[in-house]
This record gives C-alpha cells, structure tokens and sequence, in this order.
C-alpha cells in the first residue's frame, strides 16, 4: 500500500504530529509512505523515520497554489499511490482536483481529515469530499454531520488523537539532570515554592493567552502565588500578539515577577510534568485537544474551558477541570481549588496505538 499524506508545512503542532506518527508506522508495518508540504523543522525527524518527503507548493494561499495543484498532478501522475490522505483545506482541494485530473484508472482514493471546527464556506467544505472522512473527536463529528447534509456517515470514521502511553503515564519521571537543570531555573526566577500554571501551545489569538495572563494575576490576588509558564513558539503572523502579551506582563508588577515565556521546546512532557496546573483557555471550540490529553494521561491536572473537543475530554476524564467559556475568575477559583484538593483522572483508550491502527484500517477498507 502506498499512502501520500499532504498538509502545508511541517512545523509543530498537533497535525504535524499525527503525520509523522501515522507516516512512521506505516513504514514500521512495510507499506510506502511519502509526506508531501511546503517543507519545515520536522522534515528532518520525519526523514530520519525512513518516510520520503516531497516538497510542493501546498501550504500559501497565493498564485503559488496554481502552480501547486500542476506539481501535484504531475506527481501523483508518476507516484500512483493508492491512498491520498489531505490534512487541511487548502492542500484538500489540490489533491481534489489534482485526483479529478487523472485518469480514473489510476485515482487514488481520498481522504480527508476534520482536524479543526472550521468556519462555514465553500472552502471549508473539501473537508466533506473524502472517500473517507476521518473525525478526531465526538465534537468534530457532530460539526460535520451538522453543517455538511450530503456526508453520509457510513463515509466518517471517529479516529482519537493518541498519546503514546510509555511516554505519557503518570508514571513518567523527567531525567536527574533536567531536574537539576529545573531547580536551577526556579532558584533563579525565586519560583521554587510557587505552583506552576502551564499553558501550551503555539502563540495565537485562538489559544486564549490574554485569559492566561487574567487567570494568573487572579490567582495572585486569591493569594495563590503561581508561577505562569507560556511554553510554545511564535510564527511572523503572530509576532504583534507575543509583542502585546509582553506588553501586558511589563507593564503589571505581579505578572513581571510570574510569567515567563520559554518559547519553542524540546522537552514539553518534561515542563507539564513540572507543572501543578495545564491550563487549556481557547476561546474558539478546538476539534480535539491533544496537550490536555497528554497532561492529563501524566497525572497533571487540566483546567479548561468547557466547549469544542477541550470540553469533551474534561467531562469524560476530569469533570472537576471543565469551566465556562471566557470566565477567568472561575478558572482562578478552579485552580485554587484543585491546589488543594487531587480529584480522580480516569483512565483512557486513546492511545497512539489505537489511532495508528484505526487510521491503517481505514486505509485498507479503502482498497479492498
């Protein structure tokens, strides 16, 4: 079986992840797989995996897509793979058409993935025009049976994101040199007796970063003097963000002495190991939320708010993290609250290699 997976580029990020990990095992398993973007940082692991990575103008929504979508024939013209598997709109409607433009001999079959609760349009729409259409949660089901009439839902197959339960258990202790690394750290930032408040992910407006930053400064005027840990790379268009977000903390004596911007790193399980509290604020409903299920799977608590596939994961694992949408105080009271007292994680069977075999089996019912 030969699969092409094709996304905008491979920089960090949950999809990214996924891509890898499905790319890797297919691999494992003896089939070919090929990964087709704009290329990024992760190209290098995913090389590294053995899996060929072919780099195409997929990923920018400019005149370069035209050209894409030729490459993309042309390609798909010589690979012939059986499966192509998009992972995002824009390059879902190149591989679309560039499958139209071939011979219906040699089309190979489509999937797509509903990986985000897109806004409504005609663009958004290529998400509904796999053979197969591959949901990540309960919530991204019940988003594309809503809004998309002609998806019958034979076409849809609920596929968890995973963790990968030897690197996520709440078993996982960091290495006695990152702890020694990290006590230097907190001694420095006089953050060693202070609760760690931890919210991960790229920065952009849809993670809820200014609500972080409310929910700090209400903790400290609760009296619970947490430390804040942003943990998470900026990309150019969000540059003006991280510059107001700096802003904000300058400018308030409690969040200077609190809050910390660590960046893009390595060793994120480490730093939610550390961490008293993750913190999940998006004000957009997200399809899934895989850091809080990593967090959680560790034995970390997770406050978040209550909507979109955050919220599915809290009601199922951890009820007592769910809290309303936009409401900073009652995420400060929760996190006060849950400081004090441990409240039962249950436990789960969203593993990655549930995912892996899902995604494979779907592949194969495909070509059978």
């Amino acid at each position: 079986m030969k699969v092409v997976q094709v996304l905008p580029r491979l920089h960090g990020g949950g999809v990214e992840r996924g891509t890898i990990e499905i790319a890797g095992y297919l691999k494992q398993l003896g089939h070919e797989a090929i990964v087709i973007s704009e290329g990024g940082p992760l190209v290098k692991e995913l090389t590294a995996l053995g899996v060929v990575h072919v780099k195409k103008s997929v990923g920018t929504k400019s005149l370069r897509a035209v050209r894409g979508l030729w490459e993309l024939k042309n390609y798909l013209t010589t690979a012939r793979p059986d499966i192509v598997h998009s992972r995002s709109r824009l390059p879902g409607w190149l591989c679309y058409l560039a499958i139209k433009m071939l011979p219906k001999e040699i089309r190979p079959r489509f999937v797509t993935s509903v990986h985000g609760l897109h806004s409504l349009s005609r663009y958004s729409s290529i998400v509904a025009k796999g053979d197969r259409i591959e949901v990540v949660s309960i919530a991204a089901q019940r988003y594309l049976l809503d809004n998309y009439k002609n998806v019958d839902l034979a076409r849809v197959r609920l596929i968890h994101r995973g963790v990968d339960t030897t690197e996520f258990n709440p078993s996982v202790e960091p290495s006695s040199d990152w702890i020694q690394e990290w006590s230097r750290w907190g001694q420095e930032h006089q953050a060693n007796d202070s609760p760690v408040v931890s919210i991960i992910g790229r920065i952009s407006r849809l993670k809820g970063h200014h609500d972080f930053l409310e929910v700090i400064e209400s903790l400290h005027e609760k009296s619970v003097p947490a430390i804040g840990l942003i943990i998470g790379g900026v990309s150019k268009e969000h540059n003006k963000l991280h510059k107001e977000l700096q802003d904000k903390v300058q400018k308030s004596e409690t969040l200077r002495s609190s809050v910390h911007f660590l960046g893009h790193r390595a060793d994120v399980r480490e730093l939610m190991s550390v961490s008293d509290v993750v913190v999940s604020l998006s004000d957009t409903p997200e399809a899934f939320g895989r850091t809080v299920l990593e967090a959680l799977s560790l034995g970390v608590t997770v406050v978040g708010y209550d909507h979109g596939g955050v919220g599915e994961l809290l009601r199922t694992l951890f009820p007592a993290g769910a809290v309303p949408v936009g409401n900073t105080q009652v995420a400060a009271d929760r996190i006060k609250d849950l400081l004090s007292r441990k409240h039962p994680i249950e436990p789960h069977e969203m593993t990655l290699q549930s995912m892996r075999d899902k995604t494979i089996a779907m592949y194969e019912e495909l070509l059978c």
